[in-house]
């Protein structure tokens, strides 16, 4: 898509008097000025950090919406399932009861500051559960654990493990496959990230 045609489909808002304009299209979808400023005051509250909107943190969020759209693209082509708004709130409610104890409000107003809404909030955490579920399904069964490397492992890190080699080989295969589905995944987004058309309307963030 030619970078005239995508500024043209910029979003607009008058009222405010802000143009959100498109930084970078990837595929056929595009990411938005607001969605990388989102994600880092998102990222930043689930963190417990300072959100920071310097040049290479903008850079490091964009990376991350567009691992994020490749993924999006990827559920919708392929019908992988999605997380229940369910999950979310309960997840969302979790949070609550463990930063704030329950107090909603003292909740709300720890997401004002950070310029954020409680529907911003579940929303990510609604598609960071579909993530966890498109990870599972599409590369966790390709893994399998040998007697030999869980041995090997258990080996390498006898000092840390306290108990016998049976009784930590559950915890010892999942942390290998823990390890080897996030390699697959990382090799899956680089071959998917040169297959796509990424072009970068606001250079910086290259």
């Amino acid at each position: 898509m030619a970078a005239a045609a995508v500024m043209c489909a910029c979003s607009c808002h008058l009222a405010a008097g802000i143009i959100d304009r498109t930084a970078i299209v990837v595929g056929r979808h595009v990411i938005l000025d607001s969605d990388i400023e989102r994600d880092i005051r998102v990222t930043a509250f689930l963190n417990r950090e300072r959100p920071e909107f310097s040049v290479a943190a903008r850079k490091h969020a964009a990376s991350r919406l567009i691992d994020q759209e490749l993924i999006r693209e990827q559920i919708r082509t392929g019908n992988y399932p999605v997380a229940k708004q369910a999950d979310a709130s309960q997840l969302l409610d979790r949070i609550c009861q463990d930063r704030f104890a329950g107090d909603t409000a003292a909740f709300h107003r720890a997401l004002a500051a950070y310029g954020l809404t409680g529907n911003e909030l579940q929303d990510r955490l609604l598609w960071q559960l579909t993530v966890l579920r498109f990870i599972d399904i599409r590369f966790r069964p390709q893994v399998v654990v040998s007697d030999a490397e869980v041995e090997q492992y258990y080996n390498a890190h006898r000092s840390q493990i306290k108990v016998s080699l049976e009784a930590a080989r559950p915890q010892i295969v999942e942390a290998i496959t823990g390890e080897r589905v996030n390699d697959l995944l990382d090799q899956w987004l680089r071959r998917t990230r040169a297959e796509t058309h990424i072009e970068y309307l606001e250079k910086a963030l290259q």
